[in-house]
């Protein structure tokens, strides 16, 4: 199953360029008009990093 928008910007953003919460907030709003709190941010970005752990 592919994954969302939200997940692909996180895991390009903040895992692999290390850019900020903030900045993956802004780059959802300017690119796709997805306006999210940093807190849903850092909740799915947990589930992403222990979602990749199970796997690994």
């Amino acid at each position: 199953m592919e994954a969302g928008i939200i997940n692909r910007a996180l895991k390009q953003l903040f895992i692999e360029e290390s850019k900020g919460l903030a900045e993956v907030a802004q780059y959802l709003k300017m690119r796709y008009r997805i306006d999210i709190d940093e807190v849903v941010l850092k909740k799915r970005l947990e589930k992403l990093l222990n979602q990749e752990k199970a796997v690994a």
